[in-house]
């Protein structure tokens, strides 16, 4: 068994290197992230008679490691990939947080389990085969990643949130320790769920603030970022530090928004606008996260982290509060659809309705042909799966499996769909889109992205609004309190009203995107062509060579808008090339 880490180091800094052993060096430990309630176990676990040599999160792993066994994870709050080696009885304990803030890559080749928690590292294996997953592949081109536990490999894969692998007597296991489930308290009085909120809130935030390194946020201007900012500034003795990055196109544009909250709280704050280099900045992408991942508000993230790092080591974000507290104003188009379907749905269907329509022989013109034909479109919509709903309407899933030479002939299933499926419980309709987007979209999207961008600057990203305990109280609030009214994420701004501007509560979301339609019929069409049409990417046999030319062509003349399909092709092509052939690669930042 060979166990080795590079640290960013940000607690013990001086004896926290790793591996770290137990007592009798029976028992061996590396770890990736960090453990927010350490100083609770540290006491519990020296009470107990444990000997700690270090002032270290990591050095508790393998103290509850001895008392626990694999269950340790379950008393762990925190952010985690960690691999537990057991030389008393020849044990491997993998496992990842409950959320999947932090990855874990893993490979079973003839019997040599190879893991780390990035993909450059797991590949310097030279036993793992480099086979192309077809079906990865296409699911990547149905999204804009590649879900767990699938890998752009056949032979790597990925543990998925809240799992562990247990290795013992050459046969390896993986199960799921923590899932969240929806059962909403609907006894509560709205004031009291908010003042419950309010205070988890401070706590996660507080315990995250936890560092013997320069420690500041991400600050958007929305009511996530800022609420972090706000309970900082409550818990910290020092000047809290924020970092926000401005756009040119005003639609995209929140610096009005964190300027009003920087001044309120007195933070000391750095910004700065948007303006990629186009050109270096999608392979340097590529690089850091791996495999074909075609998340374009990574770029933003990428510059954002870039300056933060020039002042902190540590940075808290305010992602996960849309999928906790159904911030996404898709919702509450859903909602509506679902209201006029009830009031109307028995009309639209009725064979009566029809039978009037043809003997009127209304125009579709007509105000009652017109509206006859929206609401069959409404029930259309209710009707298509999960994924394509919110593609329809909210851009979250693109449809380009025809883009393969070969596509499946039973194309998989959008995980989405699987997770939407699997949190259908109770009444509750909100309920199966939310546990879909904290178990899909949250890490597969946010947090990887969140991850890769900080990582490669060597700052470490924090996010304290999906503590598995916050988490766990959302799944008890009813659907009433979070879309009230038209209003998306009731609760958690009945939680901070107090607190935040009135403003910020009010303001339409806006969110870190990029004009990738403008992009590809401007600076990056040179190089959409160039890389889309070459003997290359035609030769490499696995794409519909004039369907990709089709799309590409319509796009640019603006029959379409196919910017997030180019991006997910040019993405895969610059991997291929890149990463995967092993060409020179991108230098990284210093």
């Amino acid at each position: 068994m060979h166990l080795g880490s590079v640290r960013l180091s940000i607690i013990d800094l001086a004896t926290g290197q790793q591996p770290i052993s137990n007592e009798d060096d029976t028992v061996h430990v590396v770890f990736n992230g960090e453990i927010y309630n350490y100083l609770d176990l540290r006491g519990r676990l020296q009470s107990r008679g444990h000997v700690f040599r270090t002032q270290s999160d990591t050095e508790i792993l393998v103290h509850l490691y001895e008392d626990h066994g694999a269950d340790l994870v379950d008393h762990l709050l925190g952010d985690f990939a960690l691999a537990v080696w057991d030389d008393r009885t020849q044990t491997l304990l993998l496992a990842r947080d409950r959320l999947g803030v932090k990855p874990l890559f893993y490979a079973d080749v003839g019997g040599l389990l190879c893991f780390a928690s990035e993909m450059s590292a797991l590949l310097t294996c030279d036993r793992i085969p480099r086979r192309l997953d077809h079906a990865a592949l296409e699911t990547y081109l149905l999204g804009r990643w590649i879900p767990c536990p699938r890998s752009i490999y056949a032979d790597v894969r990925k543990l998925p949130p809240g799992h562990r692998l247990i290795v013992q007597n050459g046969v390896a296991r993986v199960s799921r320790y923590w899932d969240v489930h929806f059962e909403p308290d609907e006894s509560r009085r709205e004031d009291d769920v908010a003042d419950e909120l309010r205070a988890l809130v401070d706590d996660a935030v507080r315990r995250q603030l936890m560092s013997e390194v320069p420690l500041g946020a991400f600050l958007s201007g929305g009511v996530d970022s800022s609420t972090v900012v706000a309970s900082m500034v409550r818990a910290s003795q020092t000047t809290v530090k924020t970092f926000s990055i401005g756009f040119k196109e005003t639609r995209y544009d929140e610096s009005p928004y964190f300027r009003l909250v920087a001044q309120q709280f007195g933070t000391e704050h750095h910004e700065f606008v948007f303006e990629p280099d186009l050109l270096t900045i999608i392979p340097t992408l590529v690089y850091h996260f791996g495999e074909p991942c075609a998340i374009s508000s990574a770029m933003p993230i990428y510059y954002l982290c870039q300056m933060a790092r020039q002042h902190v080591t540590v940075a808290l974000s305010g992602d996960g509060g849309d999928e906790l507290f159904a911030g996404y104003n898709t919702y509450n188009t859903m909602n509506r659809l679902r209201l006029v379907d009830r009031s109307a749905g028995w009309l639209i269907g009725s064979r009566w309705l029809a039978t009037m329509l043809s003997r009127l022989q209304l125009p579709t013109t007509s105000r009652v042909g017109n509206l006859v034909r929206r609401l069959r479109k409404v029930q259309r919509l209710l009707r298509l799966p999960p994924s394509q709903w919110m593609s329809s309407i909210g851009n979250v899933f693109d449809f380009g499996q025809s883009l393969l030479a070969t596509p499946s002939t039973q194309p998989p299933t959008p995980e989405y769909d699987a997770a939407f499926e699997r949190g259908r419980r109770g009444h509750d309709w909100l309920a199966p889109y939310l546990y879909a987007d904290i178990k899909v979209l949250l890490p597969e999207e946010m947090l990887t992205k969140l991850d890769r961008m900080s990582m490669a600057h060597s700052l470490e990203g924090r996010v304290p609004l999906i503590d598995h305990r916050l988490v766990e109280l959302a799944a008890r609030i009813p659907s009433r309190m979070k879309l009230k009214h038209g209003t998306v994420k009731a609760i958690f701004k009945r939680a901070m009203r107090a607190r935040l501007p009135q403003t910020v509560l009010t303001r339409p979301k806006v969110g870190f995107t990029v004009p990738l339609n403008e992009w590809f019929r401007g600076p990056l069409r040179p190089m959409a062509y160039d890389l889309l049409t070459d003997a290359s990417f035609r030769q490499s046999g696995l794409f519909n060579i004039d369907h990709v030319q089709q799309l590409v062509d319509r796009h640019m003349a603006g029959l379409d808008n196919h910017g997030e399909d180019i991006f997910k092709l040019l993405v895969f092509e610059t991997w291929r090339r890149n990463l995967h052939e092993r060409s020179p690669l991108p230098a990284t930042p210093s």
